[in-house]
């Protein structure tokens, strides 16, 4: 078997990919980072499957609610020194913190190809209708997420597969086999 393909970032289509995705979401009420975070994901699956490259080359690691871009967070304190976003926080009745970003600027479109366009508008499409705790839900059905552990990175060539979920029934048997 081959060794897992990972790719190089390109940071600055990075940014160009996630404001362009809060644009392309800013009349979803359901958008936030969990839903952000999650769609550069599969736009960069999607890219790899038909084109043979992710849109950004970022490295998405297994994290408990799904999968998350790597060094996240200082690429969103950049965007936000840097003028191109503002971080909206909001804390919920039961405690936790939700996040938004609010680009400041227009997606400098040059820097993403059509097809890169193509695999990030299809995610907004694809995910209309999911809230934050949907798009985890599903994610965690990838076959790279799965095969994961916390922490670790998940391979382009699994990214983006997905198989059902065994039944309660389907793990009972596979236990007493064992």
């Amino acid at each position: 078997m081959a060794a897992p393909e990972y790719f190089e970032q390109d940071r600055a289509k990075l940014i160009e990919a996630v404001i362009y995705l809060c644009e392309l979401s800013s009349d979803d009420s359901e958008f936030g980072l969990p839903k952000l975070t999650k769609m550069l994901y599969y736009a960069d699956c999607e890219s790899y499957i038909q084109f043979g490259a992710p849109v950004t080359g970022t490295t998405y690691l297994h994290f408990p609610h799904g999968p998350h871009p790597e060094n996240w967070h200082q690429l969103r304190e950049q965007m936000e020194q840097h003028g191109d976003v503002e971080v909206l926080r909001d804390t919920t009745v039961a405690g936790y913190q939700n996040y938004w970003l609010l680009p400041l600027r227009p997606p400098n479109l040059e820097l993403l190809s059509p097809e890169d366009r193509e695999s990030l508008e299809s995610q907004v499409k694809r995910f209309a209708g999911f809230n934050a705790a949907g798009i985890e839900q599903y994610s965690r059905q990838d076959i790279g997420w799965r095969g994961t552990e916390d922490g670790q990175p998940i391979p382009y060539d699994l990214a983006g597969v997905f198989a059902p979920m065994p039944s309660p029934s389907e793990l009972r048997r596979a236990r007493i086999a064992n």
